[in-house]
């Protein structure tokens, strides 16, 4: 049987609003007839295309968009599979990110450095010389939860699939605060650190001092730092703090443009890696060049390393506000993360 191709194309994803023209013409000269290509701006198209593919037989979806575009084909590609196969466990087909986002963390993980249209031309052109594709396999988290206050136009209940997680403190408003610079590259990562720096500085200079700061940059330090409460289990072992400077999970290790490397441990397969941070805004300021080598971070009440299962409880009437691949998400009273299904994906545009 001939494989078919699934293209999902978001027009909202970052270098695809800003290219404009016929995207999906370009794709649909791209892919020809091994495939179908589809644009979907909303949650309900997406759903209805990927019922599609699964009936028309598309063995290889491609994700025209960045991070985010990739995190909802997954997680919806996920729910659409388990309905289709009444399997808890269902297999997906295989997957191909491709740089059309902001980062694109994944792709680079993986590799790929071409645009959706070179990745199809490639992989079209494998398939019709019968030509099998290397694949990497990738593990992903399962992130499953449930919300303080179940949302009008939705289910109660939380499932997610992606490859990390900023779940509270500093790298959860980080992203807040990096999308509101406007579009995201290597020179605003570097803005909202070195803003961040400045943020702790404006906290705990001397009163006199203060006078001096501006107060956005006050403003700003205050925001960022506030810690996050709640109680956390690292494969069933509460953690003896329940206020968090900063806490975030990852199933693969990760650059993000360039200028942040994390979850070291994750490169190895199969392994989960969460940090869990308690410490003072000093304390977090310490560690940077730690965040951005990807180095080990140190502090007494400072969790980095391996885990199986990471539970996270918010206290009652607060909630978790998790950051999954990008993508941000409000409202959660717990959540828990454990290991996804491993993902195939073709290499294709390799780096040389």
């Amino acid at each position: 049987m001939s494989s078919l191709i699934g293209v999902v194309t978001n027009p909202n994803a970052g270098k695809n609003r800003r290219r404009g023209g016929d995207r999906k013409g370009e794709l649909e000269r791209a892919v020809g007839r091994r495939g179908l290509v589809r644009q979907t701006r909303d949650l309900q198209e997406l759903r209805q295309t990927l019922h599609e593919f699964f009936e028309a037989g598309c063995d290889h979806w491609v994700a025209d968009g960045g991070d985010g575009t990739l995190h909802w084909l997954l997680s919806v590609g996920w729910q659409v599979a388990c309905e289709r196969s009444g399997s808890a466990t269902p297999r997906l087909p295989r997957i191909v990110p491709a740089n059309g986002g902001s980062i694109d963390f994944v792709a680079h993980k993986v590799g790929i450095r071409g645009g959706a249209p070179d990745v199809l031309r490639q992989l079209v052109g494998r398939l019709e010389r019968g030509e099998l594709p290397q694949i990497i396999e990738l593990d992903t988290l399962r992130m499953q939860g449930r919300y303080r206050e179940p949302p009008a136009d939705g289910p109660a209940d939380f499932d997610r699939l992606g490859f990390a997680s900023a779940i509270g403190g500093v790298a959860q408003r980080f992203f807040e605060k990096l999308y509101a610079l406007g579009p995201v590259d290597a020179r605003t990562i570097v803005s909202t650190l070195m803003s961040s720096v400045g943020g702790v500085v404006a906290r705990t200079a001397p009163r006199p001092l203060r006078l001096f700061v501006p107060d956005s940059l006050r403003t700003f330090g205050d925001e960022i730092f506030e810690p996050t409460p709640a109680r956390v289990e690292l494969d069933g072992q509460p953690l003896a703090y329940d206020d968090f400077a900063s806490l975030q999970v990852g199933s693969i290790d990760i650059n993000l443009g360039g200028v942040v490397r994390a979850f070291r441990h994750a490169a190895a397969p199969g392994v989960m890696h969460a940090q869990a941070i308690s410490t003072s805004p000093w304390g977090v300021a310490a560690n940077l060049p730690n965040i951005v080598l990807g180095t080990p971070l140190w502090g007494q009440r400072v969790y980095d390393g391996p885990t199986r299962h990471l539970r996270a409880v918010a206290p009652p009437g607060g909630t978790l506000d998790p950051v999954i691949d990008g993508e941000l998400f409000y409202g959660l009273a717990e959540l828990t993360v454990e290991a996804g299904p491993r993902l195939e994906i073709p290499a294709v545009c390799q780096a040389s």
